[in-house]
């Protein structure tokens, strides 16, 4: 995710470069012809301000509906952990002890994310990691 933003603030940095030596290849002909240069020079100026902002409107919007969804996965994440501790308390094979550390540390990701609005692929590799063995985990103790 955050080599995709990094990518896509480039992306936008280099198009703002670009347009910004349009206008002032722009500026400089306005120069020659001051009434029909200026004319040009506000045209492109008001397009350059549009679509820079649309641009990056909808790469904030992206960017947020990643964030909810991860949230949301980090959500049935803790649901399914918290349903294997409930499960397997009473159980003398089963490490409850492990399941609440896996709990604590979707517990930590989850406040990560809320005070940093950002997750990190580290982050989402450990909660892939933990969701594939608690699932594991849940068919093991209700069995359907």
């Amino acid at each position: 995710m955050e080599k995709e933003k990094r990518k896509k603030l480039s992306q936008l940095a280099d198009r703002q470069l670009d347009r910004l030596e349009q206008l002032d290849e722009l500026s400089k002909l306005a120069e020659n012809n001051s009434e029909q240069g200026m004319k040009i020079q506000a045209t492109v100026g008001n397009l350059i301000d549009n679509v820079s902002a649309e641009y990056l409107n909808k790469s904030l919007n992206e960017s947020a509906e990643a964030l909810d969804r991860f949230r949301a996965k980090l959500k049935v994440l803790k649901d399914l952990i918290n349903h294997n501790i409930l499960l397997s308390k009473d159980l003398n094979n089963f490490d409850t002890e492990e399941y609440i550390k896996d709990k604590t540390s979707v517990n930590d990701m989850i406040f990560k994310l809320e005070s940093t609005n950002t997750f990190y692929d580290k982050d989402k590799r450990h909660m892939n990691k933990i969701y594939k063995n608690h699932k594991k985990i849940n068919a093991l103790l209700n069995p359907v």
